[in-house]
Parts: structure tokens; sequence; C-alpha cells
């Protein structure tokens, strides 16, 4: 299947007229009745009904037709893509990252990237931590932002920490825990203090099996209680928001919100907060994953989210 088969039948699909059809694609009229057919053959269905006096589209040719004008609209978007991308020495920034909630992040490091080269075309792709690093170690993704995955090990892939991120307790403001933190004057919270509330629990599915197998959790839960569990930080999050329970979060993906008590757990553990990259491609100052990585240092340094109620 090629553009000029697609032209023909798309323009054709329109005109319902031969003449016309050669007229607009400035072909001869045997010309797009070949590419008709051949693009016919290759899909093997009729696409239209020709008589001598009229040609119409079979059902076939017009359930067909959105997806040829799809492939044609997505083929001429890429070539003017490539051509702008090219005529402006243009260089794509693929990031990796695991939860919305790091939007944020990337985009405060983003601001200061592209106010220092304006033809860096960042692509952000959203998707679970393993998955995006088996795209970065495959050379599809430049960067992968996140907490570190103790799981995944390659020689070439490096991972810059930028902090020690820590777990902070968010729920209402309504809370009875955050009530009683309140009353008595309470800047964080213990095990023991959020043992006896029920609780949303972040895993990502890609981990639930492994977590569960060992029957080891890095928070502590109370299993006696009718706790909800999701896939991703935001749900945990916006559950909170809704009342449901309170939640553990990681710091850098704590967003303020006038509705949220945040309180840090004190007896939290620390995890590595970074950048994945591929060693070869740092190697470079001048390009855009080392300034990229430069910028996340001093972000992280100074702009995480405050764990404040």
């Amino acid at each position: 299947m090629n553009t000029q088969q697609l032209e023909c039948f798309t323009t054709l699909a329109k005109t319902l007229n031969y003449a016309k059809t050669a007229e607009q694609l400035s072909m001869s009229q045997p010309a797009v009745s070949r590419q008709i057919q051949s693009l016919e053959t290759e899909l093997g269905a009729q696409l239209f009904n020709r008589t001598t006096r009229s040609v119409s589209l079979t059902q076939v040719g017009f359930q067909f037709l959105p997806d040829a004008q799809q492939m044609l609209g997505l083929y001429y978007h890429s070539m003017e893509w490539i051509s702008t991308f090219h005529k402006h020495k243009r260089t794509v920034l693929r990031i990796g990252y695991a939860d919305s909630h790091a939007n944020w992040f990337i985009s405060k490091i983003l601001a200061e990237v592209l106010a220092d080269n304006e033809n860096i075309v960042p692509e952000l792709t959203l998707d679970q931590t393993d998955a995006n690093l088996h795209r970065l170690a495959t050379s599809q993704l430049d960067l992968v932002v996140g907490i570190k995955d103790a799981k995944f090990t390659a020689e070439d892939i490096a991972f810059q920490k930028l902090h020690d991120d820590v777990f902070i307790c968010v729920m209402r403001k309504n809370h009875p825990l955050a009530l009683a933190c309140k009353k008595r004057r309470r800047k964080s919270v213990s095990s023991e203090d959020i043992w006896p509330h029920r609780q949303v629990i972040a895993i990502p599915p890609y981990l639930l099996k492994h977590v569960f197998s060992r029957g080891h959790h890095i928070v502590p839960v109370n299993d006696e209680l009718d706790n909800i569990l999701c896939a991703t930080t935001s749900e945990a999050y916006n559950l909170a928001l809704a009342g449901a329970g309170f939640a553990l979060i990681p710091q850098h993906l704590t967003l303020p919100h006038k509705e949220l008590a945040f309180l840090p757990w004190s007896e939290s553990p620390h995890a590595p907060m970074g950048i994945y990259y591929r060693q070869q491609s740092n190697i470079d100052k001048n390009s855009a994953i080392y300034k990229f990585i430069c910028l996340a240092k001093a972000c992280a340094a100074t702009a995480l989210p405050c764990s404040k109620q």
C-alpha cells in the first residue's frame, strides 16, 4: 500500500468520477484505474461499485475511507514535521515518568532547558517504571525520572540521585488523624498513629505480585482494615482528597492542596529519587540530556514540595 493508491482512493471516494479524480491528481484516467485496482487486489476486497454510468463506494470502501484519510494525514504531518525538524536543527528530548504528579518537577526543569535552547523538542512518556526503563535500555527514551527501582540492573544505564525521598502522610484536613495532630500541635505522624485508620495504598501493577507474594510492605499496612489498593500515586492522592482514607505518598509527588493535610511520617524509609540515563549519552556537556540532569540537581535542592500542614 502506498500514498498514491490512497490518494486515488480518497479522491475518487469524494468525486465518484474518474475524470475529475484524474484531473485533480494530474494523472491519466487509466493510471487512476490501475492504482485503484492494485489497492483492491492488495486488500482483497472491492472498494467501488462501477457501472458505465456511475461509481459508488462499496460497504468495505465506505468503512475503509476514514482509515485511508487518517493514514494520509499522518504521512503528510510526519513529512512536514521532519522537514521542519531538519530545517531548524531541532533536538528531541524523550523523557519517561511513572506518575502524572511528577509533571510539576519535569516541567520546572524543562522551562529552564527550553529557555536556553528553544530548538529542543520534549516528548513525555507516562508509563510504569519497568516499561520506561526498557524503553531507555533500547534507546526509545533519553531519560527516566522517578524513584530508583531496586529490581533494575543494566551495565550501560546510570542513575543520578537527586535526593532521598521520604513518605508524607496525606489526608483531608477533616480526617480524624489530621484533627488529632492539629489539636496536639504535632507536625508529624508515627506508624502507631496511622495504624487504626484506613489506608489508600498505591502499588504499581508490575510490583503487585512481587509485594504480596513475599508478604512484605514498604509501608505499614493494617490488614484488618478495609484498605484501598490502587495503581498510581495520583489515584491515591485523589482518593485521599475524596476522604477515602490517608495515603503515604513520596515527597516529590505531594502537590499542595488547600483541602489536604501533609504530615511527614516519622519512621519513613528513604528511597533514592533521581534520573536514569544511558551513560554514553551524558558525555556531551552541550547536550540536552546533560543540561536536564544538571538543572534537575538544582531544582531538587530548592523546589521539592514542602511537607507542611
